[in-house]
């Protein structure tokens, strides 16, 4: 059996930047424990697969190296830009994924790609995450905004996450394992907030660029900055930037994506 892979870096315009993400398109989606194999092979943060079940509409899931996700930004990202590629889907039609998170829709404007996800609004963190957030931002001042896919911490400047040094130990025994800080981007930044994302319990150190991330930090960012659409820039090495707007319950993800790699898997 062959499968035809490309990897794809999202939210980004320029090759090795962004976020890189393997992705597959299935007639059949394989076994579970042969997905998770081809994502542990492809060894980035996500492998997305996707089986079409009509025009326009697919089934899409997600795979890091260690295990299947709910939801994946940058992947989905990449997945559009795959079948775009392909010449498989009507780009001037909307295209859309069911997925583990529920439908996902995705609009072509252009060479950007505009993905409307759910809100996430984080609940209050427990005893346990309380104390070992104690510990890992003991050398900074932060405010926790609470556990929801990850635990959201807000530090005190874009510096601050710029040199926060991980604890990714402490950061595994989170109750999610995974961990998104974010603060408000310096005067002379063109954008309006910056983060990082951490994620040890599922096999990503740190993630370069977090779209899922983005649909919490935009609804908390356009509160405090009284705007719905939003500028972003995840302060990881390879980095990455996108734009946000905070809609109701509903958060619009926009960015762009390059191939950087095709070929073929064999099994």
């Amino acid at each position: 059996m062959e499968y035809q892979v490309f990897t794809i870096d999202a939210f980004t315009q320029t090759p090795f930047s962004g976020n890189p993400a393997a992705t597959v398109l299935v007639d059949k989606f394989p076994d579970d424990g042969v997905m998770q194999q081809i994502a542990a092979e492809m060894n980035l943060s996500e492998t997305a697969f996707a089986r079409e079940i009509e025009p326009n509409n697919f089934h899409l899931r997600w795979f890091t190296p260690a295990a299947e996700v709910p939801l994946c930004g940058h992947a989905t990202l990449a997945i559009a830009h795959y079948l775009r590629e392909l010449a498989v889907i009507d780009t001037s039609a909307t295209l859309r994924f069911q997925t583990l998170s529920g439908e996902l829709a995705i609009c072509f404007e252009g060479n950007r790609i505009i993905m409307d996800f759910p809100a996430v609004y984080p609940k209050p963190c427990d005893r346990t995450d309380l104390s070992l957030l104690e510990q890992i931002f003991a050398a900074y001042t932060y405010e926790c905004l609470g556990t929801a896919d990850n635990v959201t911490v807000v530090l005190a400047n874009e510096a601050a996450v710029a040199n926060f040094a991980p604890d990714l130990a402490k950061i595994a025994q989170l109750s999610v394992g995974r961990l998104s800080i974010t603060a408000i981007a310096g005067p002379d930044n063109p954008y309006n907030f910056v983060s990082r994302f951490f994620a040890p319990k599922v096999g990503i150190d740190e993630d370069p660029v977090t779209g899922s991330a983005h649909c919490t930090l935009a609804p908390y960012w356009a509160t405090c900055l009284g705007k719905n659409t939003l500028k972003a820039k995840q302060l990881s090495d390879r980095a990455g930037d996108l734009e946000v707007e905070h809609i109701g319950d509903r958060v619009k993800l926009k960015g762009y994506a390059v191939t950087v790699l095709r070929g073929t898997i064999t099994l």
